[in-house]
C-alpha cells in the first residue's frame, strides 16, 4: 500500500476534486443528460426507413441513401452527415475522442425534482448507444454509410449523474453490472431498451425521481471518455500524491522545491563522449536533441520546448526506442492524432513500429489486439543476435580522428596566444609578400605571445612613421647618433645651439685675423687650426723660457752647443768646447727662465728648432716665431667651437668633423639643423632599432628599407613574418599539423559518416534485441503471467479487456510492447489506475490542459514534457464541438470568443527546472518559411539552413474583395481565388500533399462547400482530395484553432477578413485580437515544408502600423509585419550578407572565385547559421548548386563531430545542396591545387543539378525495416548426449549440455518453448512434473551461462 503524508494526501484531494469537476461539464451543454436535437450535428433516424434502421441495429452496413430514398430528405440529411462526419474526424484526430454514436432511446424526467432545495434540470438523456462508423461513399459526399459497433453500452454520464447529481440512493455500480448483463443477453434492440428502461425505472423511483421513456434512433455527437478520467481522479487519491509532480501541481511546497533541487546523473554534453554499444539511437539527434535525450536519460522530469519543425517527434522517438533497449516502459501521451503518426512514422522508418501499442483512436478491437501480441511474441523469438564490434570499433576510432582536428586547429596555443587556423586565415588576409628570405626561423620572433608582437607591430608603425627607414638606411646625419634619452638629447641640443649661433664663424674670422697680421697662410681647416693653436701655445712656452731672441740666429749654436755627445748633430764647422761652454753661459744668463740641466735645456732648445721650421712652413716671408697679440682669445673661441663640434661629432657618429675643414663642418652642422626633428625622434628609434635587432629582425628591415614601404606594409610584413614563424613552430612541435593532409582527413570523415550512419541504422536492431531479450527474461520470471498471454493470443473469441489483461500481466505485456501510444482520454479507459509506466511522455503539451493530464502522469514515474509554449493553447474550440447550445444560442461556432486555458507545458514549464529547447529547424526547405517566426517569436534563435533557391517560396494573393454593409467574415472573392489555388494545385503539382488554413471556422466552411461545389467540375481529381490516405499526408481545410502538429508541403493561408463597402479594414481578426493571438499567426504559417501562399482580401498598406500596434495585443501587428514579409518575398534584410565582415580564408577562396568568373555569394542565409560560400549554377543564376564550408569557427564550434561532420552537411544535401569542404591547411599550403578541386567540384556540381532537372523527382525512400523472418539456426555440433533415456538416467551435466547446446542460437525463445525443444531433443512425448523439473533446472543454469557470456 502506498504511503503519503495525511497533509498531502488531503491537499492532493481537493486538486484532484478540482480537476474532475473541470473534466465533465454536467451543464445544458451536456448531450448525455440534456440532449437536444440540432440540425448541422444530429441526424434522426425515426424517420428514416424503418428496414433499413433495422439493418442498421442488427450490425449491417446501411447507405445513407437506403435510410432517406426521398432526394430532397436524402440531400438534408446529407447535409447533416457531412457536417456531422466532420467533427467526427476532428474529434478523432484531434483529441482521440470516438464521439460518433447512434442513441436508442431518451431517458426523460416526469415532472419536477429537487436535491434538499436545489430544483434539478429535468433529464432527456440518451439511454443506449452504439458506436457509430461515418464513412462517406463519395469524394463529394453525396452519400454515406453508416455501420455500427457489435456492442452496445448503457449511457455511463447518465449513471454517473444519478448517482452525484441527482443524489439516487440506489447502488449505481450494481445497477451498471445489470444492465451490462441484460444488454449481452437480450439481441433484439426494442427489447434491450425496454429492459434497460425498466431497470433503471424501478432502481431511482424510491428516490422520488419519475422517468418515461421517449422512443428515438440518433446520430449524433456524443462523448463520454473523461468520465474514466473523473474515476481515476476520483478513486486514486494515494496514488496520486505518491507523485511528485502533482503533488507540486497539487500545491504541496516540499514537492516544488524536489522538482527545482533533484539531482540527477550528469548528462554527457556531447554525442562524442557517448560510448557506441551504449547508444540507442534510430533516428540522427542534432546536439540540441541530443541533450535533451541525456536528460531524460539521467532520469529527471524534463520540459522539452520544440519549436515548429525542429525535430520533435523525431527526439521522442529516439527517446522511446532508447527505453525500450534499456528495458524501460513508455506511456506516449497526445491529444493528436498527427503526433501520435508523426513518432510511429519514424519508428516505423527504422522498424521499430511494433514497440508501441497504438491505442490513440481505440478502433482495435479485442481480437486485433490478441493477434498483436501473438505476432509480437512470435517476432521475438525469431530476433537474432547484433554483432556491431568491429563497427563501434571503427566508428570511436574515426570519431576520435574526426574530432582531433578542429581541436588541434583550433587549440589557442602558447606562448603566441593564437591557434594554428588564426594563423592560417589571418595569413591568408595579408597581402602577398617573400619573408622566406629574411632567416627568422631562429630568431626571438619565435618566442613573442600575440600582445607582444602588437606592441613590435606597433613600434615599427610608428618607426616608420617617424622616417625610422631613413635613420635604417642611413639618409639622416642623426642615423648612427647615439642618443638614448632625452637628456642626451638635451645635451646635443646645448652644442648645436652653440654652434648654430655662429660659434663656428666666429672663431674662424678671429683665426683669420690673427694669421693675417702674424703674416701666416693657415688653410681654411679645423686641424690646422688646432695645429696652428698648438704652435702657437709652444712658442709661448718657449719665448716663456728662453725669450724671444731665442729664434734668432744662434738657434742652431744653441741647439748644438747643449746636445749631448751621442746627438749633436753633424756640422760642416764644428764647435769647440768653448764655444759650446760660452754659448750655454749666454743662455743661462740671458734666459733666466731655461732649465738648469743641460739636457732639459738641448730638450727644448730643440722643440723651438721645431717650431721655427713649423712657423716658417705657415709664413708667408719665412719670419721667425714670435708671440702673437689675441692669440689666447682666438684660441679660447677655438677650443670651445672643438668641443661643440667633438660633442656633436660624438652623439652623431660623425667622423672628424672636428678634424675636417670648416666648409664641411659647416655643412655638416647645417644638415644637422636641417633634421633637427629628427633629433627629438632619436630616443624612441634608437629603442626601436635595437628592438628589431635583438628579435633578429635586421634582414627584415633592410628590405623594408630598400623598399621604402609604409608603415601599414611593415606592420603587416611583421605581422606574416612572426605568423609564418609561428606556424612553422606550431608545426614541429605539433607533429599533427605538420602531417596534416587534407584528402586523408577527408577519407577519415568520410569514414565517419559511413560508420556513423551505419551505427544508427543497426542501432535499431539492438533496440529489437534487447526488447526481446527483456521479453524472454520477463516471461521466463512471469510465468503465470506469459501462460495468460499465451492463452490469449492464441484465443479465436471472447478474449479478455485490454484493461484486464494488462492488470493480469504487466510485466509480459509491457516487456512486449515498451510503448503504448494513446491520447489522454483513452488512458483512462484502457489502462488500470497503477504506476505501469518507467516514463510518461506528453507531445503538444501546450494543447493540453492540466486537469486532462493529471490522470496520465499518475501512471508513470518520469515524465517529459514537450510541447511549444509559443504555439497553440488549449481553447473552448473541441469542448465545443462535443457539445450543444443552450436555448437561444447559435450552435455555430463563433471565430471571436475562443478564449485560452493554461496548458500543462504552462504549469509544468514553472515547475520543472529542467528545460531544454530544440533549435535546428529541418521542416521548411527554404529557410525562409520559417524566417519570420524565428525573428519574430523565437528571438533568431532557430538554426535554419538555407534552400538552393534565389526565388522565394512565399507569395501574396491580394483580391479585391469587400463584405455588405453590416456583415463581417470573408469575401467572396477571396474564397473563390482560394478555391482556385487548390485545384491548380491539385492539377499541376498532384505529388506534394496540400493544407490549407484559415483564421476563423466559418471561412473554411466556405471555401469546404465552394470547392465541393467546384470538384463536380473536376472528378478526375478525386484521388489528390480522398481522404483514405494517411493523416499526415491528405489534404484538409482547418482553422487555425485546429491545425497545430500538421504540415505539408504546400500551404495555402486564407486570411477570411475583408475591407467593407467604403474601403475600411475593421481590425477585427477574430481569435487573432485575443491574447496569445501571435502564438496562433506562429502555427499558421510554420506549417508548410516547400511553399506558402497567402491570400487575402487586403495588403499590409491597409493596415495602419500606428493602429496595430496600439491595439492590446500583438496579433494584428504580427499579422500586418506578415503580410508585409509575405510581399516582399520573406526579404528581412538581405539573404545575401555580403557586407559580413569574413575571414582571411574565406575572403581568399571567394576572390579565387572571382578571378575564375564564378558568381559565389558569402554568407548565403538568413539565420545564425550561413554556407560560407554558395556557388550558383552558371545558367541559372537564381539556384545555387554547391555549398562551400572551410573548417573554421562555425565548423570548430559545432558541438560534436556528427553535428560538424555529417548532420549540417547531409541536411543540406536534402536540400538539394552539393556539398565541398575547404581545409584551411591545404589551401594556405597550394591554393591554386584546391581551387583547381573547388572547381572541378563545381562543375560536378552543375552537372549532377542539370540532371536532376531533367529527370523526375522521386519521394526520400524511407529507410527499410529489417526482414522479420525467421533467420538459420546458428548452434555448434550437438553435443554426445543420448536420446531415449529415462529422465532420471541422465546426469545433470548432459541436461545442461543438452540445454547450452540449444540456447546457443542465441534466439530469445522463452521457457516453454526451449522445454518443449529440449524434451523433441531427448525424445520426451509427455511433459512428467519429474521431466519438467529437471529440464527447467538444466535450461535455466543453461540461460544464465549464455546471458553472462552476452554481457561480457
Amino acid at each position: 500500500m502506498l504511503l503519503t503524508q495525511p497533509d498531502v494526501l488531503h491537499l492532493v484531494q481537493q486538486a484532484a476534486g478540482r480537476w474532475a469537476d473541470q473534466l465533465i461539464d454536467f451543464g445544458p451543454r451536456n448531450t448525455l443528460l440534456y440532449f437536444k436535437e440540432r440540425q448541422t450535428t444530429t441526424l434522426d433516424l425515426a424517420e428514416a426507413a424503418a428496414g433499413a434502421v433495422a439493418d442498421l441495429l442488427r450490425g449491417q452496413k446501411v447507405r445513407l441513401r437506403t435510410l432517406f430514398p426521398d432526394q430532397d430528405r436524402h440531400n438534408t440529411a446529407c447535409n447533416t452527415a457531412r457536417s456531422l462526419r466532420r467533427k467526427l474526424v476532428e474529434l478523432e484526430e484531434e483529441q482521440g475522442i470516438q464521439a460518433g454514436w447512434v442513441t436508442r432511446g431518451l431517458l426523460c424526467m416526469v415532472g419536477s425534482y429537487t436535491r434538499g432545495s436545489v430544483p434539478m434540470q429535468p433529464l432527456r438523456a440518451p439511454l443506449i448507444l452504439q458506436q457509430l462508423a461515418l464513412d462517406s461513399r463519395t469524394a463529394t459526399e453525396n452519400d454515406f454509410t453508416l455501420e455500427l459497433s457489435e456492442s452496445p453500452e448503457i449511457n455511463p454520464v447518465l449513471l454517473y449523474a444519478l448517482e452525484r447529481q441527482y443524489g439516487v440512493e440506489a447502488d449505481i455500480s450494481a445497477l451498471g453490472e445489470k444492465l451490462s448483463a441484460m444488454l449481452s443477453e437480450i439481441a433484439d434492440p426494442d427489447q434491450q431498451l425496454s429492459a434497460a428502461y425498466q431497470l433503471i425505472a424501478d432502481a431511482v423511483a424510491p428516490s422520488g425521481l419519475s422517468l418515461r421513456l421517449e422512443p428515438a434512433v440518433v446520430a449524433g455527437v456524443f462523448s463520454f471518455d473523461k468520465l474514466a478520467m473523473v474515476k481515476d481522479l476520483r478513486n486514486s487519491a494515494e496514488l496520486l500524491a505518491s507523485h511528485p509532480v502533482i503533488g507540486a501541481m497539487a500545491g504541496d511546497r516540499d514537492a516544488r522545491q524536489q522538482l527545482r533541487t533533484e539531482q540527477a546523473q550528469e548528462p554527457s554534453s556531447s554525442a562524442d563522449r557517448i560510448d557506441p554499444a551504449k547508444e540507442f539511437l534510430v533516428h540522427d539527434a542534432d546536439s540540441s536533441q541530443q541533450s535533451a535525450i541525456d536528460a531524460v536519460l539521467s532520469g529527471r522530469h524534463v520540459v522539452i520546448e520544440g519549436p515548429p519543425g525542429t525535430g520533435k517527434s523525431q527526439t521522442i522517438a529516439n527517446i522511446i526506442a532508447y527505453m525500450a533497449a534499456m528495458g524501460r516502459s513508455v506511456l506516449f501521451v497526445s491529444e493528436k492524432r498527427a503526433a501520435i503518426e508523426a513518432v510511429m512514422n519514424r519508428l516505423g522508418d527504422a522498424g521499430l513500429d511494433n514497440l508501441v501499442f497504438d491505442l490513440h483512436d481505440r478502433k482495435i478491437s479485442k481480437r486485433q489486439v490478441a493477434q498483436r501480441i501473438a505476432n509480437v511474441l512470435t517476432q521475438a523469438g525469431t530476433e537474432p543476435p547484433v554483432d556491431t564490434d568491429e563497427l563501434h570499433r571503427r566508428l570511436h576510432s574515426r570519431r576520435a580522428a574526426a574530432k582531433r582536428h578542429p581541436a588541434e586547429l583550433h587549440e589557442v596555443r602558447q606562448p603566441w596566444g593564437v591557434s594554428a587556423f588564426q594563423v592560417i586565415e589571418q595569413l591568408l588576409a595579408l597581402p602577398t609578400c617573400d619573408v622566406s628570405g629574411y632567416n627568422l626561423r631562429a630568431s626571438e620572433l619565435r618566442n613573442l605571445d600575440r600582445s607582444k608582437l602588437e606592441s613590435a607591430r606597433e613600434d615599427l608603425r610608428t618607426f616608420v612613421d617617424r622616417g625610422g627607414l631613413r635613420i635604417w638606411r642611413g639618409e639622416s646625419p642623426w642615423a648612427k647618433a647615439a642618443i638614448r634619452t632625452p637628456d642626451d638629447v638635451g645635451k646635443v641640443l646645448v652644442h648645436l645651439d652653440e654652434l648654430a649661433a655662429g660659434a663656428l664663424q666666429g672663431a674662424q674670422r678671429q683665426i683669420r685675423d690673427l694669421v693675417d697680421r702674424a703674416g701666416l697662410d693657415v688653410p681654411d681647416d679645423l686641424a690646422a687650426w688646432r695645429d696652428l693653436f698648438e704652435l702657437l701655445s709652444e712658442v709661448d712656452l718657449t719665448i716663456a723660457s728662453y725669450g724671444e731672441q731665442v729664434f734668432g740666429p744662434d738657434l742652431d749654436d744653441f741647439v748644438y752647443a747643449t746636445a749631448p755627445g751621442r746627438s749633436r748633430p753633424r756640422r760642416s764647422e764644428p764647435l769647440g768646447i768653448f764655444r759650446r761652454f760660452q754659448l750655454r753661459r749666454e743662455l743661462r744668463r740671458t734666459c733666466p727662465a731655461a732649465p738648469r740641466k743641460r739636457s732639459e735645456m738641448y730638450q727644448g732648445l730643440v722643440a723651438a728648432v721645431d717650431q721655427r721650421e713649423r712657423w716658417r712652413k705657415l709664413s708667408r716671408q719665412d719670419s721667425a716665431p714670435t708671440a702673437l697679440a689675441g692669440a689666447d682669445l682666438c684660441m679660447s673661441s677655438f677650443t670651445q667651437v672643438r668641443n661643440h663640434l667633438a660633442a656633436v661629432a660624438a652623439c652623431a657618429r660623425i667622423d672628424g668633423l672636428e678634424r675636417g675643414t670648416t666648409t664641411t663642418a659647416a655643412n655638416t652642422l647645417a644638415e644637422l639643423n636641417a633634421d633637427r626633428e629628427t633629433l627629438f625622434l632619436m630616443p624612441d628609434l634608437n629603442k626601436q632599432q635595437q628592438l628589431f635587432r635583438s628579435l633578429g629582425l635586421s634582414h627584415m628591415l633592410d628590405d623594408l628599407a630598400t623598399r621604402q614601404v609604409s608603415s601599414d606594409e611593415a606592420a603587416d610584413t611583421l605581422l606574416r613574418s612572426w605568423l609564418q614563424v609561428v606556424l612553422d613552430e606550431m608545426r614541429m612541435r605539433v607533429p599533427y599539423l605538420g602531417q596534416f593532409v587534407g584528402q586523408q582527413h577527408a577519407t577519415v570523415v568520410q569514414d565517419f559518416r559511413v560508420a556513423d550512419s551505419r551505427h544508427i541504422e543497426m542501432a535499431a536492431r539492438h533496440v529489437r534485441r534487447n526488447v526481446a531479450v527483456n521479453l524472454r527474461k520477463a516471461r521466463d520470471a512471469y510465468p503465470d503471467q506469459n501462460g495468460l498471454v499465451r492463452r490469449e493470443a492464441a484465443k479465436k473469441s471472447r478474449h479478455l479487456s485490454l484493461r484486464k489483461l494488462l492488470s493480469s500481466a504487466p510485466e509480459v505485456l509491457l516487456a512486449a510492447f515498451p510503448c503504448w501510444a494513446m491520447s489522454p482520454l483513452v488512458v483512462s479507459r484502457i489502462l488500470p489506475p497503477e504506476r505501469s509506466f518507467d516514463v510518461v511522455i506528453f507531445d503538444e503539451a501546450s494543447q493540453i490542459e492540466p486537469h486532462d493530464a493529471v490522470a496520465s502522469i499518475m501512471r508513470g514515474t518520469q515524465l517529459v514534457v514537450a510541447g511549444d509554449p509559443k504555439q497553440l493553447p488549449p481553447t473552448p474550440f473541441f469542448r465545443r464541438l462535443v457539445q450543444q447550445s443552450p436555448a437561444g444560442e447559435d450552435d455555430d461556432l463563433g471565430d471571436e470568443s475562443l478564449e485560452d486555458y493554461e496548458s500543462v507545458l504552462d504549469v509544468l514549464g514553472g515547475l520543472i527546472s529542467d528545460r531544454y529547447r530544440l533549435t535546428w529547424h529541418y521542416r521548411s526547405r527554404d529557410e525562409r518559411l520559417i524566417a519570420f517566426s524565428n525573428v519574430e517569436i523565437y528571438n533568431r534563435s532557430l538554426v535554419t539552413f538555407p534552400g538552393v533557391q534565389v526565388d522565394s517560396p512565399l507569395r501574396l494573393e491580394t483580391v479585391d474583395g469587400r463584405v455588405a454593409p453590416g456583415q463581417s467574415g470573408s469575401s467572396t472573392e477571396e474564397v473563390n481565388r482560394a478555391v482556385e489555388l487548390i485545384l491548380e494545385h491539385a492539377e499541376q503539382r498532384p505529388n506534394e500533399s496540400l493544407g490549407v488554413i484559415t483564421m476563423g471556422q466559418k471561412h473554411a466552411l466556405r471555401i469546404e462547400a465552394t470547392l465541393r461545389s467546384r470538384r463536380r467540375e473536376h472528378e478526375h481529381l478525386d484521388d489528390f482530395f480522398s481522404q483514405d490516405q494517411a493523416a499526415s499526408q491528405r489534404f484538409f481545410i482547418k482553422s487555425l484553432e485546429n491545425v497545430q502538429g500538421d504540415e505539408r508541403d504546400a500551404i495555402i493561408l486564407s486570411i477570411g477578413y475583408a475591407k467593407t463597402r467604403d474601403g475600411r479594414l475593421p481590425l477585427r481578426f477574430g481569435p487573432l485580437n485575443q491574447e496569445g493571438g501571435e502564438r496562433r499567426l506562429n502555427v499558421a504559417v510554420t506549417r508548410a515544408r516547400s511553399r506558402m501562399t497567402v491570400v487575402s482580401a487586403f495588403s499590409h498598406h491597409d493596415m495602419d502600423p500606428n493602429q496595430t500596434a496600439a491595439t492590446r495585443n500583438r496579433g494584428p501587428e504580427l499579422l500586418r509585419r506578415y503580410l508585409e514579409f509575405v510581399d516582399l518575398g520573406g526579404d528581412l534584410g538581405a539573404r545575401q550578407h555580403t557586407g559580413v565582415e569574413l575571414n582571411g580564408l574565406e575572403r581568399s577562396v571567394l576572390k579565387a572565385l572571382q578571378q575564375q568568373g564564378i558568381n559565389a555569394v558569402p554568407q548565403w542565409g538568413v539565420s545564425g547559421y550561413r554556407i560560407d560560400l554558395a556557388l550558383a549554377h552558371p545558367d541559372q543564376p537564381g539556384r545555387m548548386v554547391l555549398a562551400v564550408e572551410t573548417d573554421g569557427h562555425s565548423y570548430h564550434q559545432a558541438h560534436s563531430a556528427r553535428d560538424r561532420d555529417r548532420l549540417r552537411q547531409q541536411h543540406l544535401e536534402r536540400l538539394g545542396w552539393e556539398f565541398h569542404r575547404i581545409w584551411s591547411t591545404d589551401w594556405y599550403v597550394d591554393p591554386t591545387g584546391q581551387t583547381a578541386r573547388l572547381i572541378a567540384r563545381w562543375k560536378q556540381a552543375v552537372d549532377r543539378g542539370n540532371h536532376a532537372a531533367r529527370s523526375h523527382p522521386v519521394p526520400p525512400a524511407r529507410r527499410p525495416a529489417q526482414p522479420s523472418t525467421p533467420p538459420a539456426t546458428r548452434r555448434g555440433p550437438r553435443p554426445d548426449v543420448p536420446i531415449g533415456l529415462r529422465i532420471t538416467d541422465y546426469t545433470r551435466e548432459q541436461l545442461v549440455q543438452i540445454c547450452t547446446w540449444l540456447v546457443s542460437d542465441q534466439l530469445q525463445r522463452d521457457r516453454d518453448e526451449r522445454l518443449q525443444e529440449a524434451m523433441s531433443e531427448l525424445g520426451f512425448r509427455k511433459r512428467g512434473s519429474i521431466i519438467l523439473q529437471r529440464l527447467t533446472e538444466a535450461l535455466d543454469i543453461a540461460q544464465q551461462r549464455a546471458d553472462r557470456e552476452v554481457s561480457r
